[in-house]
């Protein structure tokens, strides 16, 4: 029998509430888990949003403490045997997880791709010293196996989402850790880097004993060897239903759907005295003195829902951003928005951030604001990170009807500290439609979702797309994709090609 390397017994952490929350109810994280990992003994941990699937990772890991450290204990096993110190499970384990990837965004520090991974040696999040040349070659070669070495001379802080999230595992894997912590650690990759990612990890896997969180198939490598299986923090047998995404992984090779695609929006007949939603010319866009977007033509019509699909760095989120006005062309450029809600065609970039909203990943990570649901929602009206006046009567009715339409209004007053994936997801959508935006922009709005929580998101989006709402959609997965999609476009290398 393989050695233990990491053992729970009655592991309870309960999530703490912010002062003037109005929900009282305690929010049990991990309730008496019990848990072996022995070495080499790579599982796959499942469950629903909120399941406490990345508290537990967390707590592997060193970063979350018991409730009660005399009722409940960790111990990680050493060679020099078992100890209880944190510390210990930071040097154990490395973890990779959305938290890790949104804290890197909020942070916005000065370093290269090559710091990032560096740090990785250290396990720190800066590098504090001189790095000797053979850890520099130690980055590089684990930059050459992931096929990125491009990335290392890069500012961490104009990386795409998909990039930086492939150098934090890249970071984790640099230093072979004996315990390897996934929390959906491919969601945001395009297809061939998740393919070469999982091969990376087999790889890792002679090393490094995997713990990996997913609610995609494709995400499960057939070679694990165990599947544990956590709701509402406790460990449980396998459900008698087993959600699409989980049957049978060991031979999945392709994603489940969430949604039926089969039937799509017919193209829209568009009269031709109607004028386009957004048009933009001969668009190129530097970030940080480097071209993202090059010669961009695009026409966006009345009727008309987009999804764009392309790699990880090709373009798509800054594509968005210059929808949004957080963009702009450099000469040569234009860009015009015509808004029916908001008076239709206007220049005034607050005008613009009303019309034309946008959900994303990098939205979520940079809102560090510690508010109510309710509180989040008001935020739309006026697009800022947190509260920053008295709201009307009147606002504060719509943003309840909002959140009544999708199923949050009972989370009006708790913290979105305390919610999980899936609430914040509903409840950012909910955020960006205050004020009834002419234009979404949605940038891999199911990343992190499981199984029903994207089935009723996107199930949303159709519902908003019936209300006159019209959508342009990112993502990397074609069963993402909801009927009322009847445009298609590919962006590679920055440019735009309309494929449908």
């Amino acid at each position: 029998m393989s050695a233990v390397l990491l053992e729970i017994r009655d592991a309870v952490i309960t999530l703490p509430r912010s002062s003037g929350e109005e929900d009282s109810t305690p929010c049990r994280a991990l309730d008496h888990v019990s848990l072996v990992v022995r070495q080499g003994e790579h599982t796959a941990l499942l469950g629903p949003n909120g399941a406490g699937k990345s508290t537990l990772l967390r707590l592997m890991r060193g970063e979350a403490w018991l409730d009660d450290p005399g009722g409940g204990r960790i111990l990680w096993h050493t060679p020099h045997g078992p100890e209880d110190s944190p510390l210990t499970g930071r040097a154990m384990a490395a973890l990779v997880s959305a938290a890790q990837h949104e804290n890197y965004l909020r942070q916005g520090w000065d370093m290269s791709g090559e710091d990032l991974l560096l740090t990785g040696l250290s396990d720190t999040p800066l590098i504090y010293t001189m790095p000797p040349a053979a850890q520099r070659r130690t980055v590089r070669d684990m930059a050459e196996r992931l096929r990125i070495p491009g990335l290392l001379s890069r500012p961490v802080n104009t990386l795409s989402q998909g990039q930086l999230r492939i150098l934090l595992l890249a970071r984790a894997l640099v230093r072979r850790p004996p315990l390897l912590l996934l929390d959906e650690c491919v969601d945001g990759l395009d297809t061939p880097t998740r393919r070469r990612v999982l091969d990376i990890l087999r790889e890792a896997a002679r090393d490094s004993t995997l713990i990996l969180t997913t609610h995609r198939a494709d995400a499960l490598p057939p070679w694990l060897q165990r599947t544990v299986y956590l709701r509402a923090g406790r460990l449980t047998a396998a459900p008698a239903t087993v959600e699409a995404p989980y049957r049978d992984f060991r031979h999945s090779t392709t994603t489940t759907r969430a949604v039926s695609t089969t039937t799509r929006a017919p193209s829209p007949t568009v009269p031709e005295t109607a004028l386009p939603l957004v048009e933009i010319r001969n668009a190129t866009v530097y970030v940080e003195r480097a071209p993202v977007l090059r010669d961009i033509t695009w026409t966006i019509r009345p009727g008309e829902h987009w999804m764009i699909r392309g790699g990880n760095g090709a373009g798509k989120s800054t594509l968005l951003r210059l929808l949004a006005g957080d963009e702009h062309p450099a000469a040569g450029g234009s860009i015009v928005s015509r808004l029916p809600r908001h008076g239709g065609e206007v220049a005034e970039l607050e005008t613009i951030r009303k019309g034309v909203r946008l959900v994303s990943d990098l939205g979520q990570a940079l809102y560090g604001y510690d508010l109510s649901g309710l509180e989040l929602v008001l935020s739309g009206f006026d697009g800022t990170i947190g509260l920053y006046r008295e709201t009307t009567e009147a606002q504060k009715e719509e943003a309840l009807r909002r959140m009544r339409r999708f199923g949050m209004e009972a989370l009006a007053g708790r913290s979105i500290r305390r919610m999980s994936t899936g609430q914040l997801r509903r409840l950012f959508l909910a955020r960006a439609l205050a004020g009834a935006p002419d234009l979404l922009l949605l940038d891999e709005p199911c990343s992190g979702l499981d199984a029903a929580a994207r089935r009723d998101y996107l199930e949303l989006l159709g519902s908003l797309a019936d209300d006159g709402v019209h959508l342009v959609l990112v993502t990397h997965y074609e069963g993402d994709r909801i009927p009322a999609v009847n445009r298609t476009a590919i962006m590679e290398n920055g440019r735009l090609t309309v494929t449908e």
